[in-house]
């Protein structure tokens, strides 16, 4: 048996298999040095927490990532990994040896954003790592019945253009999900891009699925899955699909249901590592990444085009805000409203500059020729 982190969550009854919980819901990383930027060998996240922190905010910050505050398993091992990060801000900028309540004051917050700005980070990142900071002090009030501040402020908040398409998750056409399916060499190749798109499955709701949640119920052949906030949903599998997993499958009546050509179980990394290749192997999202969420969004905007209610796409991404379902189809809509005003730009003046693009067509059709 793997033996408790350095620090106790609790004590009594009980105390170890919470510790355990924990321990294994958050799961390992592999820390990287601070100087050289090397990754050092895998450990418990829970681990290093107890490490970084000291005696009462171990105990805090094991509580509110044990909580329903934050329910999502990938919340909880992203807001451990944040943590960590915040942890070297407070040593770095503030001489902190331990991570503590208040070890974080407006003032670095603020010079920290700076420097995020400064290297280039995503918006996106910056506020989702300040999101932590807020959440874990929310939730220190309110467990120690206390008036704390957050250190992080409105205006601490990288603005996000809510138009921005360079950075929105690009959407594959049928045609071109058809090519990546086209590209997959293995059956197990296969298996996991017709799941994720499919199901519009989050990556690691798909790599959570175990070969026991495959099953067949009279005529009809059903998958159970966890979704995000441990939600239990069940999904009638297409024949098709069905027969993919029993081949991708074969020999083996337990485990996960998602497994690379080496039989070695696939996590979120893996599966990016795989659609990249295809993505490339395919030629779509040129200069970009095939990623598990573009097969997603790419099947609740396939949905839409089909005429699918927007609820109903809601009810299958399984979205608690039809908002996010919409920013999707939003986008869609938006793009194709673009090119057709450019198309109608271009029915202005086409007559007018044919006189030039032809002669510059003749010529590239005749330095081919050579």
């Amino acid at each position: 048996m793997t033996p408790p982190p350095r620090a106790e969550v609790t004590q009594g009854e009980g105390a170890e298999k919470a510790v355990f919980w924990l321990r294994n819901t958050l799961g390992t990383v592999a820390p990287r040095d601070p100087r050289t930027r090397r990754l050092g060998e895998r450990r418990h996240r829970l681990d290093l927490l107890a490490e970084l922190c000291d005696r009462e905010t171990f105990v805090l910050v094991s509580s509110w990532l044990g909580s329903e505050a934050v329910r999502a398993t990938q919340s909880k091992r992203d807001y451990a990994d944040d943590i960590r990060l915040w942890a070297g801000v407070a040593r770095e900028l503030g001489g902190h040896s331990h991570f503590h309540v208040g070890a974080i004051s407006p003032g670095m917050v603020e010079t920290w954003t700076k420097i995020q700005k400064a290297k280039g980070a995503s918006p996106r990142t910056i506020n989702r790592r300040l999101s932590c900071l807020t959440s874990f002090t929310k939730f220190v009030a309110w467990k120690k019945k206390e008036r704390i501040a957050s250190p992080v402020t409105k205006h601490d908040r990288a603005y996000i253009d809510p138009n921005d398409e360079t950075t929105a998750t690009p959407v594959l056409e049928k045609h071109e999900f058809q090519a990546v399916v086209a590209a997959a060499e293995t059956v197990r190749q296969a298996l996991v891009v017709v799941l994720i798109y499919t199901l519009a499955g989050r990556v690691t709701e798909c790599c959570e699925a175990q070969l026991s949640h495959l099953r067949q119920q009279g005529e009809k052949k059903k998958l159970n899955l966890r979704r995000k906030g441990d939600k239990r949903r069940s999904w009638e599998v297409p024949s098709d699909l069905w027969r993919l997993a029993q081949l991708a499958t074969a020999g083996r009546s337990s485990g996960p249901l998602l497994v690379d050509d080496d039989g070695n179980p696939m996590d979120r990394h893996a599966v990016d590592r795989l659609l990249t290749r295809l993505g490339k192997l395919a030629g779509v999202l040129s200069g970009r990444d095939l990623t598990p969420h573009v097969l997603r969004a790419s099947r609740l905007t396939h949905m839409h085009d089909d005429g699918v209610p927007m609820e109903e796409i809601q009810e299958y991404a399984d979205h608690s805000s039809i908002e996010t379902t919409r920013r999707y189809i939003r986008l869609r809509e938006k793009s194709k409203r673009r090119a057709q005003h450019a198309r109608d730009a271009a029915s202005v003046y086409g007559h007018l500059v044919s006189r030039f693009t032809e002669v510059g067509d003749q010529g590239e059709e005749a330095a081919q020729g050579d």
